[in-house]
């Protein structure tokens, strides 16, 4: 049998309500380093299919309470991809099928050779991994993807995509939401003078402020382009924004960046505006701040708002 690679432990849960079966298979993979937790009813096994989250299930089919094709069922309605093997004493050709046909990775007949149950699991695990890694994969691209390489911060195309989500939330669910667009100050100057890689680190560092100042899973923070970036605010109306805007200002002035700050516009949400219009309303309050000297923040009131 294959043991788990080093640092990595794989977990096996045995729904089975015949103890000495349990135990035999329980030491089995153990011995070889397996992580093996069990369950004595279709119930119980349920729920430790959610809390423990093993890469395969030996399921028995013939269980008190709820049997094994119906558990089945619940365990893939709850997460589709899991590995189930189904045991069963009475294995039929109908029984197989019906199994197979509900999500069943494979089939053991009891009394079982342990050769051949130690192949079945190798084999599920196998598939297990590889559908965790093309997840992680997945995750990976799309997370690369709205993700801008140089700040961390979400990338132009993720912004309007969330921004129209948020939108839509706002007008659905009567709750405010705010936009901060802000640009460097003296970005230029300092690139020419400083080299494109110190201009970087200045961005960088811009991005860690954005994400020092937001709540993390709530608000997000986005390079629009260059030397600009955007923040939705999420249920934040304006005066609450301009603190939050206040705050990242005087953390940029005070970061020791040369004569870099920052001009902030700001705008809040209404239903009588789309998404284009929001957004001009935060850019054009930022242009204003610029041209007023910059390093401050203007806040735009469309017609309407109180």
């Amino acid at each position: 049998m294959g043991k788990p690679k080093k640092g990595e432990k794989t977990r096996i849960l045995i729904i089975d309500d015949i103890p000495d079966t349990v135990d035999i298979i329980q030491r089995l993979f153990e011995s070889e380093g397996h992580e093996v937790f069990t369950a004595s009813t279709g119930e119980e096994g349920i729920r430790k299919a959610t809390q423990v989250k093993p890469d395969v299930i030996l399921l028995d089919i013939n269980l008190p309470g709820i049997d094994g094709n119906t558990a089945l069922r619940k365990i893939k309605k709850e997460k589709p991809d899991q590995s189930v093997v189904m045991l069963t004493a009475y294995a039929t050709v109908d029984n197989a099928i019906q199994a197979l046909k509900q999500g069943a990775s494979d089939f053991v007949k009891k009394p079982f050779e342990m050769d051949h149950l130690v192949h079945i699991v190798n084999r599920s695990i196998e598939k297990s991994r590889i559908v965790r890694e093309k997840e992680r994969l997945q995750d990976e691209v799309r997370r690369l993807s709205i993700t801008d390489d140089l700040t961390g911060l979400y990338n132009y195309r993720h912004f309007f995509k969330k921004l129209e989500e948020e939108t839509i939330r706002a007008r659905r669910q009567k709750v405010p939401l705010s936009l901060m667009m802000f640009d460097v100050d003296n970005f230029k100057k300092y690139n020419d003078t400083r080299g494109h890689i110190e201009g970087d680190k200045v961005l960088e560092r811009v991005g860690k402020i954005v994400v020092q100042c937001i709540r993390q899973k709530v608000d997000s923070g986005y390079r629009y382009g260059g030397d600009e970036f955007a923040v939705i605010l999420i249920g934040v109306k304006a005066n609450r924004a301009s603190e939050i805007a206040e705050r990242l200002r005087g953390l940029v002035e005070n970061a020791k960046l040369g004569d870099i700050t920052v001009s902030i516009g700001l705008a809040e949400y209404n239903l009588e505006i789309d998404i284009e219009h929001f957004v001009k309303l935060a850019d054009d309050a930022m242009y204003m701040a610029k041209s007023q000297g910059g390093n401050r923040m203007h806040i735009s009131t469309p017609p309407g708002m109180k």
